[in-house]
């Protein structure tokens, strides 16, 4: 508890320092809004856990439609800072944001059409990183060698192009490189065009879970369900 008051305090002095009282304000109350919502609400959702083993794959298979592509993946704010300083445009993302979930240790995966932004996702590899990109509570086992994704967004400009496959194949060269060997994710059992993605990805669904929160109150279970019957669990 001691803790999460303390990086409460140093976040919220981070955005004073650099946005100002105003601004420091607003936050305040969108996360005052956010606890009040988190702890009256209910949700009670299914989930498919995909799995799939982290290979190198052929870049060729994955090439974005359009030109002049560049792909880079940040691990530092000082890294970030340094593509603003040479003119590549963040204004699409949030760039506080970032710059937190940098503070966490996740991976941003991104794409520039020429220094136009394209294209943005987020790796995880250690548990305090997923938190910043998803909050369900799915099992990612990083002691051995596990990773997950997330948090992913093209621009609409750039959507169609084949953008977030590169990232994809970007990114399990990335992962390979840091010693991991599967990734895991879920997508909502009614999510078809994700799970269709997931598909087309070589992804396997290797559990069913379901999510229950109600009055603050988290629970999460997974089952393990046959890869030769993921068919006959959809619709």
């Amino acid at each position: 508890m001691v803790n999460n008051v303390s990086i409460l305090l140093t976040r919220a002095n981070t955005i004073y320092q650099e946005e100002g009282l105003s601004a420091l304000i607003k936050r305040v109350f969108a996360y005052a809004k956010y606890l009040i919502s988190s702890v009256i609400s209910y949700e009670n959702s299914t989930f498919y856990v995909y799995g799939q083993v982290v290979t190198q794959g052929n870049e060729v298979d994955y090439l974005p439609k359009i030109p002049n592509v560049t792909h880079t993946m940040i691990e530092t704010i000082e890294q970030l800072n340094e593509l603003a300083e040479k003119g590549y445009d963040l204004s699409l993302i949030d760039v506080n944001q970032a710059r937190y979930r940098l503070q966490k240790g996740t991976i941003a995966n991104l794409i520039f059409i020429d220094h136009e932004f394209g294209h943005i996702s987020w790796t995880a590899l250690t548990e305090e990183a997923q938190k910043t990109i998803n909050r369900y509570p799915y099992k990612v086992d990083y002691e051995n060698h596990e990773t997950t994704s997330g948090a992913s967004w093209t621009n609409p400009k750039y959507r169609r192009q084949g953008l977030a496959n590169y990232a994809v194949y970007k990114n399990r060269q990335f992962c390979i490189r840091k010693g991991a060997t599967t990734w895991r994710g879920i997508v909502l059992t009614d999510n078809f065009a994700s799970m269709a993605w997931s598909d087309k990805l070589n992804s396997e669904i290797v559990a069913k879970a379901r999510y229950i929160r109600i009055f603050g109150l988290q629970f999460w279970k997974e089952s393990s369900v046959k890869l030769e019957n993921k068919k006959d669990n959809q619709p």
